[in-house]
């Protein structure tokens, strides 16, 4: 069995690729089903001056929320593997202070 962390490094990983995935599947949709309108390009246009304000509209939310998921998906990933090195290392060296002759 592995260690807590491991499994909640997992989980972690699991769930914010499976939304980060989502998003980017639903802004394709939206993107390429229904397309931008002049609105939406206004929007984008005005997103440089005014960010707070182009976020209101749906479609620059979405690609916000797209960025963030990606960016959380790509960082707990990270850590997983962090988590599995750690556990790994500690375990080896377990096994090897076992393993020593007194």
């Amino acid at each position: 069995m592995t260690d807590p962390t491991v499994r909640r490094g997992w989980l972690v990983s699991a769930v914010s690729v499976a939304l980060g995935v989502a998003s980017a599947l639903a802004l394709a949709g939206y993107a390429f089903v229904i397309g931008p309108s002049g609105n939406h390009q206004a929007a984008a246009a005005q997103f440089t001056q005014q960010p707070l304000e182009a976020v209101t509209d749906p479609l620059i939310a979405l690609v916000v929320t797209t960025l963030a998921f990606g960016a959380l998906a790509a960082l707990s990933l990270l850590y997983y593997v962090y988590a599995q090195w750690r556990y790994a290392r500690n375990r080896r060296l377990e096994l090897e202070g076992i393993a020593e002759p007194d």
